[in-house]
């Protein structure tokens, strides 16, 4: 399910972190959180989701007025709305309830001493795309991946140039797709599944290097690649993808991405 979120700013503060995408999914995660999962466990198909998590991904912050500032840390969002694309693991038959247990709640962002406070005052359901066995994507945020390297066992973020990245991509979807539903549940090894899976990067790559911020308590830095790719892959897993995110940390903003 695709939400865009509409927030109005209730708190005089209005300076926000650069880097506030940790606390904004700490938001996201405690609200689902509130949800009664025995009615939205449903995904598509008859799939029921095997955890209690809710695979969520989400767009950066699109605000109606920003000030600009010579300080790169802090965004100064001098205007009083803001917007955000929420993508969430769930079927569309639950579009009410989750609009219902969204309306109102506040999202809070500390940056420094202040802290900048928004309030859920409009939810409207997106229209889902058509999802065919080849499909085109954007990534309107990075993506993220790491891969084992050396015999030390240390994973490595790996970027799309990388010969190896196709098939860490396939691994990475297959797994995580395979996790979350108790039929798929003996399924070990995903290296020989679905060899019909291709990935094709087809834009220029950006290599993009985020820091989040931990509630000021710590910063650590994470680097992923934004681009444009065509994967060829059963409509089911093109969905998958589509609401959970693209790669790793996809709770964290990763991987989002839009129909070319």
């Amino acid at each position: 399910m695709q939400l865009l979120v509409k927030l109005r700013r209730i708190s005089n503060a209005n300076r926000l972190a650069v880097n506030y995408q940790y606390q904004l999914s700490a938001c996201l995660e405690s609200i689902f959180e509130q949800a009664d999962f025995e009615k939205i466990q449903d995904f598509v198909d008859g799939l029921k989701l095997n955890t209690n998590h809710i695979p969520f991904t989400f767009s950066q912050f699109s605000f109606d007025q920003l000030e600009a500032c010579s300080d790169q840390e802090y965004i100064h969002h001098t205007g009083e709305l803001a917007t955000l694309d929420v993508r969430i693991l769930v079927g569309t038959n639950v579009s009410d309830y989750l609009s219902e247990l969204l309306l109102g709640q506040r999202l809070s962002f500390t940056f420094g001493k202040e802290t900048v406070e928004y309030c859920v005052n409009k939810v409207e359901t997106i229209k889902p795309p058509s999802f065919k066995g080849e499909m085109t994507y954007s990534a309107i945020t990075p993506l993220f991946l790491t891969n084992q390297f050396g015999g030390s066992g240390d994973q490595q973020v790996i970027s799309p140039m990388d010969e190896r990245y196709s098939e860490v991509f396939k691994t990475n979807l297959l797994k995580r797709f395979s996790r979350l539903f108790p039929e798929l549940r003996g399924l070990k090894d995903v290296s020989n599944c679905c060899p019909e899976i291709e990935f094709k990067p087809v834009s220029h790559i950006e290599e993009k290097e985020l820091v989040f911020n931990l509630f000021d308590l710590e910063l650590i830095e994470l680097k992923g690649f934004q681009f444009d790719f065509k994967l060829k892959a059963s409509p089911i897993l093109q969905e998958f993808g589509y609401y959970a995110g693209f790669g790793a940390q996809s709770s964290l903003g990763f991987g989002c991405v839009e129909v070319k």
